[in-house]
């Protein structure tokens, strides 16, 4: 069952890198290609950590917590709102 654990930690931590490199690729990013992958990057890593979360809550694994909560702070990062660079206008 530890193992079972460590793995849903390191797909959180997987989760939360891939999720805050889309948010750097969305919010810093000059070209539109950058910004529309960055936003791709960010769903396919929210169903990763939607999909990882289902399959911790079927095992009943102390990893649901983290997971949860590594999703949702990644959303308020995304739609948190920042002053637009003077490149943006």
């Amino acid at each position: 069952m530890a193992n079972l654990e460590i793995g849903f930690l390191v797909l959180t931590l997987i989760g939360l890198i891939l999720g805050c490199w889309a948010i750097l690729w969305v919010r810093t990013s000059r070209k539109q290609l950058l910004v529309f992958l960055g936003r791709c990057l960010f769903i396919a890593t929210l169903l990763f950590l939607g999909g990882s979360g289902i399959l911790a809550a079927l095992h009943r694994a102390e990893g649901v917590i983290p997971l949860g909560l590594t999703s949702g702070f990644l959303v308020i990062g995304m739609l948190w709102d920042i002053p637009h660079a003077v490149w943006h206008d």
